[in-house]
């Protein structure tokens, strides 16, 4: 096996007590001898601290910070800011990897800013026996590479849906580093900020079809476990970022214009089904933001008619009053007669306040 390039394994822990250790053992089995794995103790009230100190003495290529409780995007800031990989890699502390997860990211290395393989959600037995459940969003085409000089990786996301993680990546920290990529502080949901970030900055993003990481869903402790305000809040300032930042930008605005829109496509959807678990408060900050963060997709298209008109239907829905979306709002595509009426009343015959 190649022992270059060197890899930073990053692993934030938090009350991770029941899980972590199993995580780390599937780093030491790794086939791929050249790596660093960095566990960040963010501040945890159990006993992951003095396990993850006992995990350290196992391999001395495993190395323990910690710190008081700062959230999941500084901690994963920390492991950047104190890695010596030439790749970055991270990982969470309830999940786990294939024995050949990294060398079979660095064997496919051509030049790539990022390379990215499956996931693959799961339970795991108290044998430590793998359920496998279902894959999480992979290019259908299995093993590609995108150029990414018009940004294909954030319009495929777009037109069919790529999962926006920042696990289970091979990133070049050279790239991270040149761009001054960090993930945002003190909000959930962060990945999918950095998963804008990433891909639209990358050049050449590789795609390959090997099962390497498992994502474990039967942690009932799992922020997605639990939601409310925070969920939302997080959303729309992912959303605000997005649109302060790249908006007016002259070469990232059109892409920009549209993600913003996927990624009011997503809060919105998450906040018609949790209704339940919404505050009025912030629903009315939801519609002050999406007000804000609004602009006219009319200049240039970049999706295929069919998500072209979806996007922009939404689009214009969005500056209505939070009932009004609730009573028009549906997914894509546009298949029925019911979603082909929505697309008309909103399109031409909804009068909005704003």
């Amino acid at each position: 096996m190649i022992s270059k390039p060197h890899v930073s394994i990053i692993v934030p822990c938090y009350n991770v007590e029941k899980y972590v250790e199993q995580c780390v053992n599937s780093i030491i089995s790794q086939d791929y001898r050249n790596w660093e794995c960095i566990l960040i103790n963010d501040g945890s009230s159990d006993s992951t601290l003095d396990l993850i100190k006992y995990l350290e003495t196992k391999d001395d290529r495993i190395r323990v910070f910690t710190q008081k409780n700062l959230g999941l995007s500084a901690t994963r800031n920390k492991g950047i800011d104190n890695s010596n990989g030439e790749f970055l890699f991270f990982l969470d502390s309830d999940d786990i990897l294939s024995n050949d997860a990294i060398s079979t990211l660095v064997s496919s290395f051509q030049n790539n800013d990022i390379i990215t393989s499956v996931i693959i959600t799961s339970t795991f037995s108290n044998d430590n026996i793998i359920n496998k459940i279902s894959q999480l969003l992979h290019p259908k085409e299995g093993t590609i590479t995108f150029e990414n000089s018009h940004f294909e990786v954030l319009v495929r996301t777009m037109e069919t849906g790529l999962t926006p993680v920042a696990q289970n990546r091979l990133y070049r920290k050279d790239f991270i580093d040149k761009n001054k990529i960090r993930f945002k502080s003190g909000i959930l949901h962060e990945d999918e900020l950095w998963f804008f970030e990433t891909m639209l900055l990358a050049r050449n993003v590789k795609f390959i079809n090997s099962e390497t990481y498992f994502y474990r869903i039967d942690n009932q402790d799992s922020i997605t476990k639990n939601v409310g305000d925070r969920n939302l809040e997080s959303y729309i300032q992912v959303m605000e970022e997005i649109f302060k930042k790249y908006s007016q930008h002259k070469h990232f605005n059109i892409i920009a214009n549209w993600y913003v829109v996927y990624i009011k496509k997503i809060f919105l959807d998450f906040a018609i089904r949790e209704r339940s678990k919404i505050s009025d408060h912030i629903i009315l900050r939801l519609e002050s933001a999406l007000k804000n963060c609004y602009s006219s997709l009319e200049k240039e298209s970049v999706l295929s008619k069919n998500n072209d008109i979806y996007y922009k239907t939404i689009n214009k829905l969005s500056l209505h009053d939070f009932s009004t979306i609730e009573k028009y709002f549906f997914r894509n595509p546009i298949n029925s007669l019911r979603k082909i009426m929505n697309v008309i009343k909103i399109t031409y015959f909804l009068k909005t306040k704003w």
